[in-house]
């Protein structure tokens, strides 16, 4: 009952649309099925703001509506947005369209979209309603990785040309940080999360976005307990924080208001009290946090990350960590 509802709805909101406008076709597999999309799509809804507005924004797609976030006092914004590329609805054309979780589908339907692209957090009830829409893809982002997702976004959105240059330029960045580090291969790093209340600690081996993309590029090593992660990520005891001292272990900040440098110190300490003395890197400054911004899902974002990460490391003495055989 609820679905034919909606439908209804729908129905009456695609009703009220402009006409869709003939365009150029081609074929596109997407990871929810394969569908004829524009060639040159001219309005794009995203089903997520962080994962898939801001790389479709960075690229110059023409974005008209994104789900988004909501705050305490009811503002919608877009999650990284004002971080990374200086953008929220307030200053961009961009329409908001609900949560990622909790879709407007007559908000959508109004925009008059000739594609929409949301992920594998997309509902797939919701995704099969879009369909009577405009062609609606799920991008796997979480199976194609971070670079694989930015490319797959420039190709559906006509924008191909754009990424290719931006990637190219990035990778040759890579290149110039490595010839400035040396062998990085010998020089090990851990990632950790830390929210402000302190109550967990997360280790990442992969898939913490663009920071985890460019130390993978760079080439360092990890420690033997976190490469040996069965899964990209682990909530990690207190009791073994020792175990994850490396030449460098970076933690992140400003992941959400509160989550200023000073209060996630406190975080460390207070998950693990004297959590400091049992890291050489933290004991010999080699413990360094990272803006939030470093892992968003963005060019800009790999560029920040790789040149945060440059001078972190490139071009200064550190004390190395010997990890027992």
């Amino acid at each position: 009952m609820i679905l034919r509802a909606t439908l209804a709805v729908l129905a009456l909101a695609i009703g009220l649309a402009s006409p869709a406008f003939a365009q150029e076709t081609r074929s596109f597999t997407a990871a929810n099925g394969t569908f004829d999309i524009p060639v040159a799509p001219q309005r794009i809804v995203a089903l997520n703001d962080q994962i898939v507005a801001l790389p479709l924004y960075e690229l110059g797609a023409p974005l008209v509506g994104s789900a988004g976030r909501t705050d305490a006092d009811g503002n919608h914004f877009l999650r990284g947005g004002m971080d990374t590329l200086g953008i929220d609805y307030a200053n961009t054309d961009i329409a908001y369209v609900g949560g990622f979780n909790g879709l407007d589908l007559e908000a959508i339907a109004a925009l008059s979209p000739d594609l929409i692209i949301g992920g594998p957090y997309t509902d797939p009830d919701v995704a099969e309603q879009l369909q009577k829409v405009a062609p609606t893809l799920l991008i796997d982002n979480g199976a194609l990785g971070l670079v694989d997702t930015l490319k797959t976004l420039a190709d559906v959105s006509g924008k191909s040309g754009s990424f290719d240059a931006r990637y190219q330029r990035y990778l040759d960045n890579v290149e110039r940080a490595k010839s400035y580090i040396g062998d990085t291969s010998v020089i090990s790093i851990t990632m950790t999360f830390m929210f402000p209340a302190g109550e967990e600690l997360w280790v990442y081996r992969a898939g913490l976005g663009a920071i985890a993309q460019v130390l993978d590029d760079v080439g360092f090593a990890q420690p033997a307990v976190v490469a040996a992660l069965a899964e990209t990520q682990a909530s990690w005891s207190a009791e073994l924080i020792q175990d994850l001292d490396a030449d460098f272990v970076f933690g992140f900040y400003r992941q959400q208001p509160d989550a200023t440098p000073e209060t996630i110190f406190a975080a460390y300490e207070k998950f693990a009290p004297g959590w400091c003395q049992a890291l050489t890197a933290c004991q010999n400054g080699q413990f360094v946090l990272l803006p939030g911004p470093t892992f968003g899902s963005t060019m800009a974002g790999l560029d920040l990350a790789l040149e945060l990460v440059e001078n972190t490391v490139a071009g200064r003495p550190f004390t190395p960590f010997v990890e027992a055989p």
